[in-house]
């Protein structure tokens, strides 16, 4: 695999992860605030992340395993696990 696609990969995983473990604060925020009160397209344009982070930032590390942009793609891969696990103890506390 070239290192170019691994650099692009490992920006990828970063920043989806990021925006998974954003979107879970969102759903938090939605979830537990009684003052907060977005508008819908807000709210789509929140939690549209939170799949598409939690199942793109693990596919996106696959094409990074072996590349030197591995320690960027960790990190994202740990912001999009770390959001999972919050959002589980959100469904588990709110359910």
């Amino acid at each position: 695999m070239s290192d170019t696609v691994s650099h692009h990969a490992a920006t990828i995983t970063l920043v989806l992860g990021l925006l998974a473990a954003a979107a879970t604060v969102f759903t938090y925020a939605l979830s537990l605030s009684a003052g907060f009160n977005p508008p819908h397209w807000v709210r789509v344009a929140g939690l549209v992340w939170l799949p598409l982070g939690f199942v793109g930032a693990p596919i996106a590390y696959l094409l990074t395993r072996s590349g030197p942009g591995h320690g960027r793609a960790l990190i994202g891969l740990a912001a999009a696990g770390l959001g999972l696990i919050a959002f589980v103890v959100l469904l588990v506390i709110a359910g």
